[in-house]
């Protein structure tokens, strides 16, 4: 479920990644995703379909305050870059995207990276 700030960015097709918390069921490439918003409050009001997609790619993400930091399948540690990772995640900056975890999850954070191209 995407927040209404990404919403029109994952529904465009600019926003082709999601950071998330760690979920029970690992996400991996392959798995036919349903990318979707509430249309009003949350719980309470029906999902919209933004678009369905396939995953890419799926890997473990630190983010703290100082960066973004991905754990590849292989262990191999890499630094995307703060401000490309930022906006391909929909945010302006790092320093929106940075706020943004802070505010509602805290910092550290560990958690995934999805990434998918989208279905015809």
């Amino acid at each position: 479920m995407f927040k209404p700030q990404f919403s029109a960015l994952v529904e465009s097709g600019e926003k082709r990644q999601t950071v998330r918390p760690v979920p029970k069921r690992m996400p991996k490439p392959g798995d036919t995703i349903s990318l979707r918003a509430w249309t009003g409050a949350p719980y309470r009001s029906k999902q919209r379909v933004l678009s369905e997609a396939v995953i890419s790619g799926v890997h473990r993400v630190t983010i703290t305050q100082d960066g973004v930091v991905c754990h590849g399948i292989s262990g191999a540690e890499y630094a995307p870059g703060n401000d490309g990772f930022a906006k391909a995640d929909g945010f302006e900056s790092w320093d929106q995207m940075r706020e943004w975890f802070l505010e509602q999850h805290g910092l550290p954070f560990n958690g995934i990276a999805i990434y998918w191209r989208n279905l015809p």
